[in-house]
């Protein structure tokens, strides 16, 4: 009560995290956790309401940026996973991972802002990065197919269902803020391996 989590990952080496808009709409304050260093707080540096994009700046936190990728090297029946801190409340603060697939490249009613994949999400996922087998973001998750509505609209639940903003919408924001973008990496990994690499540079959102 009074308080809503969610996930963020950096995007900078110094202390800019990218994060899902909703997560932190109305907040007093946001504050970051990354491991097991104490929490830091963080500032609204620009957001993208309609597109569901914030980037904070939280100083005191040195965190390795992940690499972004537009959404084009990724296809439907690309393997994906995401990094985040879904239901903290019931599950602990572990960092926890999901894998799945893309299954298409827009979202509810054809959204082109989005892409559907099928890696479970969670409350407190949202604003957690989607990653090729590469290392490399291709989206923000932000949001799963309402049971209750789709069981009204249509007499069943959906399975499954769950939507990611294109990382071309990050990237454009973060040209806007003028942020430089961390470089890819080319090699090819599996997703233990990247796990490793990116974990560190994912983080715990309270917003107050």
């Amino acid at each position: 009560t009074g308080y809503a989590t969610g996930t963020a990952f950096a995007v900078t080496d110094d202390g800019v995290f990218a994060t899902n808009y909703h997560v932190v709409d109305g907040a007093k304050e946001v504050m970051l956790f990354v491991g097991n260093s104490p929490g830091a707080l963080a500032q609204i540096l620009i957001s993208d309401e309609h597109n569901d994009i914030t980037l904070l700046r939280a100083s005191g936190i040195k965190a390795h940026p992940l690499g972004i990728a537009p959404i084009s090297i990724a296809e439907k029946g690309t393997e994906v996973m995401h990094l985040g801190y879904p239901l903290v409340q019931l599950q602990g603060q572990e960092q926890k991972a999901s894998f799945g697939r893309i299954n298409a490249m827009s979202g509810a009613e054809g959204d082109v802002r989005f892409f559907q994949l099928d890696a479970p999400v969670q409350p407190g996922n949202s604003g957690g990065p989607v990653l090729t087998k590469e290392g490399l973001v291709v989206g923000v998750v932000t949001a799963t197919l309402s049971q209750l509505g789709t069981l009204r609209a249509a007499g069943v639940l959906p399975q499954n269902v769950n939507y990611a903003v294109k990382s071309d919408y990050l990237l454009a924001l973060m040209s806007s803020a003028k942020l430089p973008v961390a470089r890819m990496r080319a090699q090819r990994a599996d997703f233990p391996a990247v796990i490793r690499g990116a974990e560190a540079s994912v983080a715990l959102v309270v917003a107050k």
